[in-house]
């Protein structure tokens, strides 16, 4: 690897030459990753002082993204017959009425997260007693959305 401090105007900058093809290299400049295009251009002078280089065009290199980990609503409380709020979000539909009978697993209440749907499954086999929100509530994380009295 080659270091150079050069500058630019009045500032100055550290360049650490990481990889270098040829027509390409990996550089550093101050500690920031770029990748760098070495093109012959037009009107580039034939002779140059021993040592130079020709000019380059410098692309910011990205940093490789870390993939999102997929957002899943979690059961609410699987054990007991309260539908609770797996994350903040909207309330965009209930899609049963107190009375209704509902299988553990059915979705019984759809809210809009992080800019997703998600759709909210009942924990227990059982009937709705009391729903705690209406279309358009804006709910907190462990907020109790409903009851559904187990069968």
């Amino acid at each position: 690897m080659k270091t150079f401090e050069l500058s630019v105007g009045n500032k100055a900058y550290k360049v650490d030459i990481e990889k270098f093809d040829g027509k390409r290299a990996l550089v550093r400049v101050d500690g920031k990753p770029y990748e760098v295009d070495v093109k012959k251009t037009a009107g580039t002078p034939s002779r140059r002082s021993p040592g130079s280089t020709p000019p380059t065009t410098i692309r910011e290199k990205a940093p490789p993204a870390a993939p999102e980990p997929p957002i899943a609503p979690v059961p609410s409380a699987p054990s007991g017959g309260e539908v609770t709020a797996p994350m903040p979000g909207l309330i965009l539909d209930i899609m049963v009425a107190a009375g209704d009978h509902v299988a553990a697993g059915t979705p019984v209440i759809k809210m809009e997260a992080m800019k997703m749907e998600n759709m909210i499954p009942s924990p227990v086999n059982g009937t709705v007693k009391t729903i705690a929100v209406k279309v358009g509530d804006n709910v907190a994380t462990d907020e109790t959305l409903m009851v559904i009295e187990k069968a």
